[in-house]
């Protein structure tokens, strides 16, 4: 039981702690610190994404699973067997902090390089070299393949790592959830530059 009601405390004081943070960044940084406001008109008349649209709807995300978190936290039940006892900090979690750590590394390594090598590839087999790939950082497929494959190896690194075990159809299931991700960020949402190319 103490490791019981220390796993509470521990859960409902992390989401005390994200509910606050989610306010401040919402209520007090992003609107003194972020002037373009949440969406833009351009030009021609087009609302778009302005700075602060992402960051809001990221910090958004974190309030339903920070009350999701203090919610659980306060129902009453024995603890699932073969649970693992929380509520403590120990070279397990520094692992496992570790390989999250190299696993985004890697994955944002894979990211930068996989458009120049493509190009590079490009270059090699075709009759029309290209100049570099900031040339083409706009252009199908070389845009999206650095997100898709990164982005690709990170989720399935993750699955891996939580299940420690990994299917075919995991994969599948990563590659078309960032598949997703690039026809709302890239087709949809035609001003945003997926990483990397929004640093070239």
């Amino acid at each position: 039981m103490p490791d019981v009601r220390r796993a509470r405390a521990w859960n409902t004081w992390i989401g005390i702690a994200l509910l606050v943070l989610a306010a401040v960044c919402l209520l007090v940084w992003f609107p003194r610190d972020i002037g373009s406001g949440f969406v833009a008109r351009s030009i021609s008349g087009r609302i778009m994404p302005a700075d602060a649209f992402f960051p809001t709807i990221l910090v958004s995300l974190m309030v339903p699973l920070a009350l999701l978190l203090i919610l659980t936290a306060q129902r009453r039940g024995p603890r699932a067997a073969g649970g693992e006892p929380v509520g403590r900090i120990t070279a397990a979690n520094a692992v496992f902090l570790l390989q999250c750590a190299v696993l985004i590394g890697a994955s944002l390594a894979v990211m930068t390089v996989v458009g120049p090598l493509l190009v590079r590839l490009h270059n090699a087999l075709a009759g029309t070299p290209i100049s570099g790939y900031r040339a083409v950082s706009a252009t199908f497929p070389y845009d999206v393949s650095g997100f898709f494959l990164g982005g690709t190896l990170m989720a399935v690194c993750f699955i891996a790592l939580a299940r420690r075990t990994l299917r075919w159809r995991d994969v599948a299931v990563a590659a078309a959830s960032v598949a997703g991700m690039i026809l709302i960020f890239d087709l949809l949402l035609g001003n945003i530059l997926l990483p990397p190319n929004g640093d070239l």
